[in-house]
């Protein structure tokens, strides 16, 4: 039985990946198809064109990739002249003996792969961030700009409502085989060059077609330090129970409760096709989209919250 899952954000893409499974389609096409309408959405302004850029203005946008049959896996970091993360992860994976690529080596592959080059920042975006930062510097401090420390900027922008963001979608297709995919630009306003969990594979996402798929939003930070996806994983190698290995997980991260600046979330399916997402923190409304087979429209489900 094929089912894929994806958060709120996802909501634009869901239904062209669940047509690829509904088709007999492959889990990762499902992924990558699902994620790039989201991509393209300049709505969304945590992923894609769109998002929010980072303290010097640029966007820079983060993906993986994953398939659970052989644990391959493609990533990419601070891609800023391209427009598809997610396309470019999946080739790193298929092309590359890597896993992931940042930066001008990143980009310079996509170019060689003949990826899709593009504009990520909006005007909205861009005069955002001009307000943002006009808000918080001096007059002396603006025609310095941007010649100046940037960290003290880093530790203001981070703010609840800037934290939440990302795509993440979990895919399996009707032969049990699974994958998972991330996508966001990050957290806004960002120090240049910063990574959270989104590529980094066993943070952001984990898959293995035995046990389940994995994937997270929210604060990358702390999903990094708890290497929270692959946890999950490895809590259902051990024998617990779908809902039991998240909360595992969300126990390994309330050591950093100090930390805590918005959220982290879940979101499982295991090996037989059941999902379920929880979410730790400040979250002000935990849903996620599913579909499976059978279902003629993917359905808003509520995701548990522990505060």
């Amino acid at each position: 039985m094929g089912i894929v899952i994806c958060n709120r954000a996802g909501g634009v893409g869901i239904a062209q990946g669940a047509r690829v499974l509904e088709e007999g389609g492959l889990a990762l096409d499902a992924i990558e198809q699902g994620i790039r309408p989201v991509e393209a959405d300049v709505t969304i302004h945590s992923v894609g064109r769109g998002g929010w850029p980072n303290l010097l203005g640029q966007v820079e946008l983060d993906a993986c990739i994953m398939e659970g049959r052989a644990l391959r896996a493609g990533a990419v970091g601070a891609v800023r002249s391209f427009l598809h993360p997610i396309s470019i992860a999946r080739r790193v994976m298929e092309r590359l003996p890597h896993v992931l690529l940042v930066g001008d080596g990143a980009e310079r592959f996509a170019r060689e792969c003949a990826m899709e080059e593009g504009e990520n920042l909006t005007a909205e975006a861009r005069e955002a961030w001009q307000a943002w930062r006009a808000a918080r510097l001096s007059e002396d401090e603006l025609a310095r700009w941007p010649d100046l420390s940037l960290a003290p900027l880093a530790q203001d922008a981070a703010d609840p409502q800037r934290t939440h963001g990302t795509t993440i979608f979990l895919a399996q297709e009707a032969g049990g085989h699974m994958a998972a995919g991330v996508s966001t630009s990050g957290w806004a306003f960002k120090y240049p060059g910063r990574l959270g969990d989104s590529p980094i594979i066993g943070a952001g996402c984990y898959v293995d077609d035995r046990y389940g798929a994995v994937a997270c939003v929210g604060q990358g930070e702390l999903a990094i330090r708890a290497g929270t996806a692959r946890a999950v994983v490895l809590y259902l190698k051990m024998g617990l129970g779908l809902r039991a290995a998240c909360h595992e997980a969300i126990d390994d991260l309330q050591a950093m409760r100090d930390d805590l600046r918005s959220f982290v979330m879940i979101h499982a399916v295991n090996a037989r096709g059941m999902p379920y997402a929880v979410a730790w923190g400040d979250h002000p409304n935990p849903r996620y989209w599913m579909w499976q087979d059978g279902m003629g429209a993917p359905e808003l489900c509520e995701a548990e919250h522990i505060a």
